[in-house]
């Protein structure tokens, strides 16, 4: 089983993708509709709240979702989703090639076996599966933080690189380049979100230990902005590229 974001389902929309620009969300769900060309059928694994969903189904897909919280079910409901399931990626329920085409978006730092589950939505992917990447330059909180949660004791036990670590040992049959720019970031706020545990890298350490973290993480960072550069591809595979993967990408 992965990790399930009932703890946070009521705030996820206000405090994940909030911060991308209106025109870079629309050209990243644009390029997305482009890569699922002559799909028809298409499953959401960790459909989450249906931020990406909704936009499918309202261009006429027939959407599946599927996640392990009902907490965010319920939230995927309210933007008028139906298919909606409750399960484990590990084992979805679904036959072989069930769908054409399968979104998987930040997911696989969640997840308890990456390989497994990316065995399993090629499973029951006929076609291509779909993933968001970013990358860029700059400073990162999110990657101070694992780095110091590991100095003091308590490693993330999980695949931290995701999808992005999955394109680096499978090249995506399509990469396509959906933005790349510079931006002004307070630190702080960022910082603020892990004292909050509003990321799921910071719920399973004691508070004592979050709370040393995050007074490191101010006292390395004393000034308030940040520039920092995104850059955002929208990246798909051939369903066979990834079926009978392993750990080390063959």
């Amino acid at each position: 089983m992965g990790v399930s974001f009932d703890p946070v389902a009521s705030i996820y929309d206000a405090t994940r993708w909030s911060g991308v620009p209106p025109e870079m969300m629309k050209k990243l769900l644009n390029t997305m509709k482009e890569l699922f060309a002559g799909c028809r059928a298409i499953i959401d694994v960790g459909i989450g709240t249906g931020r990406f969903a909704e936009y499918f189904n309202d261009s006429g897909f027939n959407i599946v979702g599927v996640d392990v919280s009902l907490s965010m079910i319920a939230k995927a409901r309210e933007k008028r989703l139906r298919n909606l399931v409750q399960a484990d990626a590990h084992h979805l329920p679904f036959g072989d090639s069930a769908f054409d085409g399968a979104i998987m978006i930040h997911v696989l730092h969640l997840v308890r076996d990456w390989v497994h589950v990316v065995s399993e939505v090629s499973r029951v992917t006929r076609k291509v599966i779909v993933a968001e990447v970013e990358g860029g330059e700059g400073f990162s909180p999110r990657q101070r933080y694992l780095e110091l949660r590991k100095e003091m004791g308590y490693p993330l036990e999980r695949f931290n690189d995701g999808e992005a670590g999955l394109r680096r040992m499978v090249s995506p049959a399509t990469v396509k380049l959906v933005g790349d720019y510079w931006t002004d970031v307070d630190v702080h706020v960022e910082i603020d979100s892990f004292d909050k545990r509003r990321s799921s890298v910071s719920w399973d350490i004691p508070a004592e230990v979050n709370g040393r973290i995050i007074q490191r993480l101010h006292s390395e960072n004393p000034e308030k902005t940040i520039r920092r550069r995104e850059i955002v591809e929208v990246i798909g595979w051939e369903s066979a590229q990834l079926r009978n993967l392993t750990a080390s990408g063959s």
